[in-house]
């Protein structure tokens, strides 16, 4: 059994990227890294960088601009509006949303994974966005490689369920020669050991134990 609420990781003296990876898998959910505070400031932004695009971007539903959906105009320089002005309005904006948010760091990461720099994310304006983007290529082209990843093994998963579910109603509906149920039953266990196969390198990925 996963630990409902687990201890939180190291703080950034003595964190390291192993015992964030452990945290992760003892957490049963981004509700919970979100619920925890662990999403914001550095050390979320250290764990941020451990997950999923689709873990990401469950975490900003709970963000600021999902729930209380404050006018992201504000993000955005006026017509006309003087450098001067607008700095102190986006200062403002950043001050009473971004800072606030309990999911800033995911948001961020977020926008460097989508490689989107336009207006403010997680705190961050366009041109910092910019430059770490420049700074964490490598970093970001793995995240990337590994988001695919997740996701190929995720529809490998979607392919093999729906392909059991496909076979059991064959089965249901065989009649006739014995000799083809058979087969119908053979070919139902081949089909729901592959699934299970996808299923148990997907927990081992993710650091879930067997009971989980």
């Amino acid at each position: 059994m996963m630990a409902a609420h687990p201890p939180a990781p190291a703080r950034a003296s003595g964190i390291t990227e192993d015992g964030i990876a452990q945290y992760l898998a003892d957490t049963e959910s981004i509700d919970d890294l979100v619920a925890g505070g662990y999403l914001a400031g550095h050390d979320g932004r250290l764990i941020a960088q451990q997950l999923r695009a689709p873990q990401l971007r469950r975490a900003v539903t709970h963000s600021v601009c999902h729930t209380v959906q404050p006018d992201v105009d504000n993000f955005y320089q006026d017509e006309g509006e003087s450098e001067d002005d607008w700095q102190q309005r986006r200062a403002r904006t950043v001050r009473d949303h971004c800072t606030v948010c309990p999911v800033r760091a995911a948001c961020a990461e977020l926008a460097l994974r989508d490689d989107d720099t336009i207006g403010v994310r997680g705190g961050l304006a366009p041109e910092e966005l910019d430059s770490q983007l420049a700074a964490e290529t490598t970093r970001l082209k793995r995240a990337r490689a590994a988001d695919e990843r997740a996701a190929e093994g995720q529809r490998a998963r979607i392919a093999a369920g729906a392909e059991l579910q496909r076979l059991s109603g064959q089965y249901l509906g065989t009649s006739g020669k014995p000799e083809k149920r058979l087969e119908n039953i053979e070919n139902i266990r081949k089909a729901s050991r592959h699934r299970a196969v996808l299923v148990a390198a997907h927990r081992r990925a993710a650091g879930w134990t067997a009971a989980a």
